[in-house]
């Protein structure tokens, strides 16, 4: 009787932001202390073994690194905790997908062109200023789901389902992804259409509807 669209732990972003201007200001000081363990381009000099040198404010700085990383990790833990409180409050069966997140996390291992073409501007070799467009296709990213796994932690999430669901009597279920594809299935032609990953809404027996909460639905039934 429930349906509710939500991401986890959604504030995780405003310590992302922290951490970065922390990175950037320990990155400068790291290099400011230590021109010689850098080459001239920029990259760290592997020949060089000597001790790094950390000033004062690096160590500050590092502990405050320290503090926001734990900080970010408490409150994704008590995020996920009250998300599992108002579902607990509606039932104390619950199924899911297993899904392989080490494998998300993952770069992709090969190298593949975009089926889509781009326009790039060229160097003109006529002198001319008017500006000459090639069309190329781009390579795809290799980059998976590595940074919004850390941010929104599931497998945390789902382990602390199950251990809550428990208490209360109940169990949380996995359906295998291999065996049924709940964001594929269309129930009304009974059949599975792969659609890409950017799109959220599909259409099935001629009405729009959400595919996460679809797949809910499904999986519900």
């Amino acid at each position: 009787e429930t349906a509710v669209l939500q991401e986890l732990a959604p504030e995780s972003n405003k310590y992302n932001h922290k951490i970065e201007k922390l990175l950037r200001q320990m990155d400068i000081s790291r290099r400011n202390s230590n021109p010689e363990k850098y080459n001239e381009d920029g990259t760290i000099n592997r020949k060089n073994h000597e001790q790094w040198n950390r000033t004062k404010g690096y160590d500050r700085k590092f502990r405050q690194l320290k503090t926001l990383y734990r900080k970010k990790a408490a409150y994704i833990k008590q995020s996920h905790l009250e998300t599992i409180y108002q579902l607990l409050k509606v039932s104390h069966e619950f199924i899911t997908e297993n899904m392989d997140y080490k494998a998300l996390q993952k770069r992709g291992k090969h190298t593949e062109r975009s089926e889509k073409s781009s326009k790039v501007t060229v160097k003109n070799k006529k002198g001319s200023n008017k500006p000459v467009y090639k069309e190329i296709r781009k390579y795809k990213r290799k980059k998976r789901f590595g940074k919004s796994l850390n941010d929104r932690a599931p497998g945390m999430f789902l382990e602390l389902l199950e251990r809550c669901s428990e208490i209360y009597g109940g169990q949380v279920h996995y359906v295998v992804i291999w065996k049924y594809k709940a964001s594929q299935y269309d129930h009304v032609k009974d059949t599975y259409i792969k659609a890409p990953l950017n799109q959220r809404e599909k259409e099935v027996g001629g009405r729009k509807v959400q595919r996460d909460l679809y797949s809910a639905y499904l999986l519900k039934n």
